[in-house]
């Protein structure tokens, strides 16, 4: 290559050419192309499998992940000797994920599975299992500084099958997410991969009356697309019985039809009273093509509810959260989402953590939708509805655009384009 596309190569898990050339142990002098080169290259993660004292059974797992997400997992199981074996592997490759400095360091997990059955000699058939995986996990190439230096690691069944029904399913995601090993303060997405997004099954991790909702480990995890997303309620410990979750009734699909205009599918929207990471709402894709909206304390009034999420009103217009999350409803119906979609989600809530706001400002009001953040274009759209995209401006009564103005009104708002020409025009 002539030329090396810097951030594309190194992203932004990189601080400076010279901590790549470090961390590559490359002598000087070394040119962008040669670190390029090799930090893009294939990593090889190859374990043994080893089973206790007399188990006549014993393996390996071999992972290789590429730069632009695509891997290979490999491996074999070989029974010994009389019994036979039915056997069930989750490997999981752990890696850092980068934080503001004043959050607690966090983890991600991308787990991927196979399972056989070996036969002994007390039985006809294959004394080895093989098997050879291959697929594309969107998060490796998003997180590619951090999964370089991953670590590979295993956790084995040789009776069991582990993914039977969903209070199976539950117990092995509570194996994975248990003793805080998984999520920090600052939380992380665990990505199934491979077969093991094959075998957990959307369907299989609905739990009676909850779609798209699992609890383990003493926790409630919101299920997105191969995404396990940490989720809290507002007030209150994390129980089945304290989740709530209902489709929009026809009154709030009017109020909110008012600034879509049948562009987002309500039969698919379930409203819950689940928060996230800080206490804020969210909204994700579900099981069986929902999508759930997560606004909180807002679950019971939503159209006259004016907080962010938690107990304290006052600090939105009536109905502006809604909106809000709906934006991000309207996104998941008309774009293409992946875990790196997630991966970003969480480090906008870590930055709110932090203070940092600027994910939700738009910038000026002649950007390209397509290149306007998630988060700033639900912005654009709640405060078009709400009135006022001026931040200095919040006072009711210095409100710089009034609510719902249109560009054909005096003193058009600026921003009202987005609305007209983007989130009214496609249909999901």
């Amino acid at each position: 290559m002539d030329l090396v596309d810097v951030r594309g190569v190194f992203g932004r898990g990189a601080a400076s050419m010279e901590s790549v050339r470090d961390e590559l142990a490359v002598a000087r002098p070394a040119s962008v192309r040669e670190l390029a080169e090799l930090y893009v290259s294939d990593v090889v993660f190859d374990q043994p499998v080893v089973t206790g004292d007399g188990v006549a059974l014993g393996g390996e797992h071999r992972l290789t992940i590429a730069r632009d997400g695509g891997f290979r997992y490999q491996g074999s199981f070989h029974a010994t000797g009389l019994p036979s074996y039915d056997v069930a592997i989750v490997t999981t490759l752990e890696f850092p994920i980068p934080v503001p400095e004043s959050v607690t360091p966090a983890t991600g997990r991308i787990a991927f599975t196979a399972h056989g059955r070996a036969h002994g000699t007390n039985e006809p058939g294959d004394r080895e299992f093989r098997w050879d995986q291959t697929g594309s996990a969107a998060i490796v190439g998003s997180q590619w500084a951090g999964v370089r230096h991953a670590q590979l690691s295993y956790r084995l069944d040789y009776d069991t099958d582990w993914f039977g029904s969903a209070g199976d399913v539950v117990s092995f995601v509570a194996q994975l997410a248990g003793a805080n090993s998984l999520f920090g303060a600052a939380g992380a997405a665990i990505v199934f991969a491979g077969e093991a997004a094959e075998l957990l099954d959307a369907e299989q991790l609905v739990l009676p009356g909850l779609v798209g909702v699992v609890f383990a480990a003493g926790a409630a995890f919101a299920l997105g697309p191969g995404v396990l997303i940490p989720a809290f309620i507002v007030g209150a410990a994390a129980t089945a019985a304290l989740v709530k979750q209902r489709h929009l009734e026809q009154h709030e699909r009017a109020f909110a039809d008012s600034v879509f205009q049948s562009t987002v599918p309500f039969d698919r929207v379930l409203l819950t009273n689940l928060v996230g990471l800080g206490n804020r709402p969210f909204t994700t894709p579900g099981p069986g093509g929902t999508i759930l909206v997560n606004i909180g304390c807002g679950f019971d009034n939503p159209l006259g509810y004016t907080g962010k999420g938690g107990e304290k009103l006052g600090l939105n217009a009536p109905g502006q959260l809604l909106i809000h999350e709906l934006v991000h409803a309207w996104q998941i119906a008309n774009e293409s989402f992946t875990p790196e979609y997630y991966c970003r989600a969480v480090s906008t809530a870590v930055g709110t953590l932090d203070g940092d706001m600027s994910a939700y400002r738009p910038g000026p009001p002649t950007r390209e939708w397509g290149s306007i953040g998630t988060e700033a274009q639900a912005s654009i759209v709640d405060e078009w509805f709400a009135g006022s995209l001026n931040p200095d401006t919040r006072d009711d009564a210095q409100r710089a655009y009034p609510p719902m103005h249109h560009s054909d009104s005096p003193a058009p708002n600026p921003y009202y384009h987005y609305v007209r020409d983007n989130i009214r025009t496609r249909i999901a």
